[in-house]
């Protein structure tokens, strides 16, 4: 008896894919304050029984599922217990950040918690990406197999490329969003999809749209659906039937969490989608102009933006049509996506996740295409695999580069939070402190970087005029919660604490929060990029040599961020004294 060989996908795409997005995913900074206070705050709570709440989470508006963090709940509790157990030599591999794990039950090993979750979101994704390449590169063109032709594999094989090494991609994957979620279930979806495994992608579907709390996702199914409809009109029976199925399961199961939690039934759902149509709901944080998604576009995938325009011809051609109508069917939701997203007012980068998948796909297909083409009438010939993917790959090596130094310039300029946060753990006058942070609120890592035995965390009021997260109650999203919320953006009166009461303080070195230096005493600092005061070129990628050359001669700027420690009463009134000396 023979063992068949594992194909080429799962032997070499699957470990690389992994490797490279786990490797990444705790390099990469936290890009969206969003993602710390709507998710990983309200884990933290499951977790832990405390952390920082959103007004959406509160009982009168109920905006947020929990069904949402469900299964990572469960993966946290099983982690927890295998911490311990890890090997020292692990975590320098999975990031750069200091973790101190310990075997005391008191201690949570919460960052060590939080490295492994990030990894298990990116090894996912990860997951998905190959599944969807592998499906492109051997869709079936009927119900028996066939061999696929060398431009569907090196379609295949370039959008594989593409989406590994594509900066967008890499921050996106170990992101715990509804967005990057349905990212992820659109992927495993797609393939489904192309395998004419209708009852998975109806699965994924139903999931993306009932169960992340994001009811948007619905638009990048829509076409799909149509299409497998479409495919399938004699057997539409059988599966409306397990569409029903699957769609009274993943609701029942939604609103039984959700029942648990609010105290009530909820719809986050429709709450969700009844916020964001009437008007000015999402406008209150903040609207941009429609350049704002096309300078997110260039930064996280550069030249390969080209195939949202290039593919379209494919359209049109009657032969191309025909040979690769499942894709083109796939490129759909893109444009659909696009054309309802972009013209809102209030626009995040988050938002494009979602089309990240279709944006290679569409420039894998457009190049392919077009250089098969020229081979065969050139040549008169038809090219092989690897002659196409050859100059596929001369032609993606520069996007290939900008994007992998765009990656770069996201892990050395941005992570400074991170590193800094993480010094916590081993600072031995902590317990019972209260540790606070000022304007940098928004780049809180979340709690699951406070040592569990502090007292406090709180926001020192700066300039920014909006409402603030306020600690959860033991009651949670009860009906005894927290109800000093409102949907208006609004500062709430308690939702700060003076600094005079704070023993810690994560800011920084800029900041103008600290009105008195002489009370404070750096105990670790990181740096971090001066936006503001750098060029275009260094802000956006990172080029070795030229940017430590930059930095010499002014072009690129640094600005620490740092953890102060208050210094104790008997040592301040010395240094206030040499203060009044020095003027």
């Amino acid at each position: 008896m023979t063992t068949k060989a594992p194909s080429f996908w799962v032997a070499y795409w699957v470990p690389l894919y992994i490797a490279f997005r786990v490797w990444l995913a705790n390099r990469m900074p936290l890009m969206d304050c969003d993602e710390v206070y709507n998710y990983w705050e309200p884990l933290h709570f499951l977790l832990f029984q405390n952390g920082l709440q959103t007004w959406e989470y509160a009982n009168e508006y109920a905006l947020r599922t929990y069904a949402y963090l469900m299964p990572l709940l469960g993966v946290s509790k099983g982690f927890l217990s295998l911490i311990p157990h890890i090997p020292a030599w692990v975590w320098p591999l999975l990031t750069t950040q200091l973790v101190v794990v310990s075997d005391y039950e008191s201690n949570n090993n919460k960052i060590a918690l939080f490295v492994l979750l990030r990894s298990t979101l990116a090894a996912l994704m990860a997951i998905a990406e190959v599944s969807f390449c592998q499906a492109i590169a051997n869709e079936p063109k009927s119900r028996k197999k066939i061999k696929p032709s060398s431009q569907r594999t090196s379609i295949g094989v370039v959008t594989g490329g593409l989406l590994l090494t594509s900066a967008g991609m890499s921050h996106a994957s170990g992101a715990l969003l509804p967005s990057s979620t349905l990212t992820c279930l659109w992927l495993f979806g797609a393939a489904a999809f192309l395998r004419r495994s209708y009852f998975g992608f109806i699965t994924t579907a139903v999931l993306a749209t009932l169960a992340i709390g994001w009811p948007f996702g619905v638009i990048m199914f829509a076409p799909v659906g149509l299409a497998m409809l479409f495919r399938e009109k004699k057997r539409l029976g059988p599966l409306f039937l397990k569409g029903l199925i699957v769609t009274v399961a993943v609701q029942t199961a939604v609103m039984l969490i959700d029942y648990y939690q609010y105290g009530r039934i909820v719809s986050p759902i429709w709450n969700i989608l009844i916020y964001n149509t009437k008007a000015g709901g999402d406008e209150l944080y903040g609207i941009e102009p429609w350049t704002y998604y096309v300078k997110n576009l260039l930064l996280n995938f550069n030249y390969v933006i080209v195939g949202i325009t290039t593919v379209l011809p494919l359209f049109l051609l009657k032969e191309e049509r025909k040979k690769h109508g499942s894709l083109l069917i796939l490129l759909l939701p893109m444009y659909l996506w696009l054309l309802v997203v972009g013209p809102r007012p209030h626009k995040e980068e988050r938002f494009l996740f979602p089309v990240y998948p279709c944006i290679a796909l569409a420039a894998a297909m457009s190049t392919v295409t077009v250089v098969d083409g020229l081979y065969s009438w050139l040549r008169k010939a038809n090219p092989t695999t690897s002659a196409l993917i050859g100059f596929q790959a001369l032609l993606w090596a520069p996007a290939v580069v900008l994007s992998l130094g765009r990656a770069a310039a996201l892990a050395k300029y941005y992570t400074a939070p991170l590193n800094v946060y993480a010094q916590l753990q081993k600072e031995p006058n902590v317990v019972d402190s209260v540790i606070c942070t000022c304007g940098e609120w928004y780049r809180f890592p979340s709690s699951f970087y406070l040592p569990p035995m502090i007292d406090y965390f709180g926001f020192v009021q700066s300039s920014f005029g909006g409402q603030l997260p306020q600690p959860f109650t033991p009651s949670g999203s009860g009906p005894e919660g927290n109800t000093r919320f409102n949907d208006r953006n609004r500062p709430e009166p308690g939702s700060f604490v003076s600094i005079d009461d704070c023993d810690y303080l994560i800011d920084l070195l800029t900041s103008n929060c600290r009105e008195n230096d002489f009370v404070w005493k750096p105990i670790a600092q990181d740096s971090f990029l001066d936006a503001e005061r750098t060029n275009t070129l260094h802000r956006s990628l990172y080029i070795p040599h030229l940017h430590e050359q930059a930095a010499t001669h002014g072009g690129v700027e640094y600005v620490d961020y740092v953890l102060y420690e208050r210094i104790r009463e008997d040592y301040s009134s010395f240094y206030n004294q040499q203060s009044k000396d020095t003027k």
